[in-house]
C-alpha cells in the first residue's frame, strides 16, 4: 500500500543483464528494468533486483498464458535512486523513492507505512528501505534463486529465496531477516502484493480471503473514500460513508475512489490466505502464509482518484498487504498502538537474531463458472484450492 503520497517517472531504459550465479536464468530487462527470470514448464517468475520486487507471475501455457496479474504502474519505472535526478517528476519524499521503482509484489521492511517527519527528512522512504535498495543474487539453480540486500539505516539484512516445484505453478518463498545491531528492536514486515489491469477489471475480478474482524482506516485515507472512516465490519461486507454496505470481494467498482481497510486473519486458522480471480480470463492468483507470524491482511484500493504525479487519475490497483501490521502508520504510531483487536501490530527481533518466515504464491487456470474460492489449504506437499460456483478442488504440488 502506498497510502497518502502522490508522487511521473522519468523514462530510463536499462539494457544490462545482471551477473548472477551459474544456473540463474536471465530476462535481461523487464519494461526497461534489470531483471532475473526463474521458470519451469508451468510458470515464469520475473524478479527485479532494483527493489527486490517480484514483478511478474505468468502461466506458460493455456488460455491465460502470459497474463500477469501483478501491477505494472501506468508510468515508466526506473532503478532505485533515479528519482532524485528526475527534477521532481516523482513528487516529494518519502513516496517518490518507492513509486519510482515499484513493480508487482514488494517487501515492506523494516516497517509498513509512513516514516515520521524526522525520518522523512533523513531520507527514509515509505515502507522502509528494503523495497528501494538494490539486491544481489547469492545462489541459484534451475528451480531456485536466492538474493539479498542490507538496510544501512535499519541495520538489518534480508534474504529472499524463491523455489519452484517441477510441473507446478506454485512458488515457495522463504525470507530471512537478520538484525545486525546489538539492540533488541521492534519492526514491521509486510508483503505488498499489488494487482492491476488487465487482470483487475470491473465485473471480472473477485477477491477472497480467510479474514474475519475488519476495520476501515480510522484516519482519513483520502478525499475519495467510499467507506465509513473507522467503521468495523466482518470481511468482506464493509460499511460505506453513505450508510450502506459494499462487498470488498468485487472491485474495482464505480468511478473514482481510494480506500484502505485491514482484516484480522481467522485466529482458528494456521494459515492465512487470499485469492483473486478473473472470471473472463479464467485465471486465479493466490498467496498462503503462516498466520501466527503475519496475522494481518491490509486491503488498499486505488481507482483513478489520485490526480498528482505520477498517478494522473490513471491508477487502478489493489494491494493485499499481509504481515505484521494492519495500517500504514509510522513505526512510532504502531508501537504506541501496541495491539488492535487484541492482536500485536508489530514484532520484535533480538540483538543479532535471525528470523525466517516462509509462504507460497500460486497461479492456476480456473474453469468457466468459477465464482470464487472457499478455502486454501497447505497439506503435505501441495496447495489445495476449493472453488465456489463449480464443484472442483485444484491441487498444486509444492515442495516446502
Amino acid at each position: 500500500m502506498i497510502s497518502r503520497w502522490n508522487t511521473v517517472l522519468g523514462a530510463a531504459t536499462v539494457a544490462v543483464a545482471l551477473c548472477a550465479p551459474a544456473g540463474a536464468q536471465q530476462a535481461g530487462t523487464y519494461h526497461g528494468r534489470k531483471a532475473w527470470t526463474l521458470q519451469n514448464d508451468q510458470i515464469q517468475v520475473i524478479i527485479i533486483p532494483g527493489g527486490g520486487h517480484i514483478a511478474s507471475l505468468t502461466l506458460r501455457s493455456g488460455p491465460a498464458a502470459n497474463l500477469n496479474p501483478l501491477w505494472l504502474p501506468p508510468w515508466p519505472s526506473i532503478e532505485p535512486g533515479g528519482w532524485a535526478k528526475a527534477g521532481g517528476a516523482y513528487g516529494d519524499k518519502p513516496g517518490a523513492q518507492l513509486l519510482s521503482s515499484i513493480l508487482g509484489h514488494n517487501i515492506c521492511l523494516d516497517f509498513f507505512g509512513a516514516p515520521s517527519d524526522a525520518e522523512t527528512a533523513a531520507g527514509i522512504p515509505v515502507h522502509g528501505e528494503a523495497p528501494t535498495l538494490n539486491w544481489k543474487a547469492t545462489a541459484s539453480s534451475a528451480n531456485m534463486l536466492s538474493y539479498t540486500t542490507t538496510l544501512p539505516n535499519a541495520q538489518m539484512k534480508v534474504t529472499r529465496t524463491l523455489t519452484l516445484t517441477p510441473a507446478s505453478s506454485a512458488v515457495w518463498i522463504s525470507e530471512t531477516v537478520e538484525n545486525l545491531s546489538n539492540l533488541d528492536r521492534p519492526f514491521g514486515w509486510n508483503q505488498h502484493v499489488t494487482l492491476g489491469p488487465p487482470f483487475l477489471k470491473e465485473g471480472e475480478s473477485l477477491y477472497d480471503m480467510n479474514g474475519g474482524w475488519s476495520m476501515v482506516d480510522a484516519k482519513e485515507f483520502s478525499k475519495g473514500q467510499r467507506l465509513k472512516q473507522g467503521g468495523e465490519f466482518t470481511w468482506p461486507d464493509a460499511p460505506t460513508s453513505d450508510g450502506g454496505t459494499v462487498s470488498l470481494r468485487d472491485w474495482p467498482k464505480g468511478n473514482k475512489s481510494s480506500d484502505f481497510t485491514a482484516s484480522l486473519i481467522d485466529p482458528a486458522s494456521d494459515w492465512g490466505w487470499f485469492t483473486a480471480i478473473n472470471t473472463h480470463k479464467n485465471l486465479l492468483i493466490g498467496y498462503i502464509w503462516p498466520r501466527k507470524d503475519w496475522p494481518w491482511a491490509a486491503n488498499w484500493e486505488e481507482n483513478k482518484f489520485r490526480d498528482g504525479k505520477p498517478w494522473n487519475s490513471q491508477g487502478v490497483t489493489r494491494g493485499i498487504e499481509f504481515g505484521t501490521t494492519p495500517f500504514a502508520y509510522s513505526r512510532k504510531e504502531s508501537v504506541m498502538m501496541g495491539k488492535l483487536h487484541d492482536t500485536p501490530v508489530y514484532r520484535w527481533i533480538s540483538a543479532r537474531e535471525k528470523q525466517t518466515i516462509s509462504y507460497a504464491a500460486f497461479l492456476a487456470p480456473i474453469p468457466a463458472g468459477t465464482t470464487g474460492v472457499k478455502s486454501v489449504e497447505l497439506t503435505g506437499d501441495s496447495v489445495k484450492i476449493t472453488l465456489t460456483g463449480v464443484d472442483q478442488t485444484l491441487t498444486l504440488p509444492l515442495k516446502h
